[in-house]
């Protein structure tokens, strides 16, 4: 599975693969976040995104 999200301001996208990809909404201090979490043979990691510079999200299987 894979996940590309696109910035404003970047061409290219952050692309993020892994068995398993979770997209959820998170709120810290009044900032709007998207929480992107990926497992990859056993193991996830986390990244935070602020929602306000997303342009775009594909996801692809």
């Amino acid at each position: 599975m894979e996940l590309q999200v696109f910035l404003k301001g970047n061409k290219e996208p952050i692309i993020y693969k892994g068995d398993r990809i979770d997209v959820l909404d998170f709120e810290m201090n009044g900032v709007k976040y998207k929480q992107i979490r990926y497992f990859r043979k056993g193991f996830s990691k986390s990244e935070l995104v602020e929602e306000s510079i997303v342009n775009k999200m594909i996801r692809k299987e």
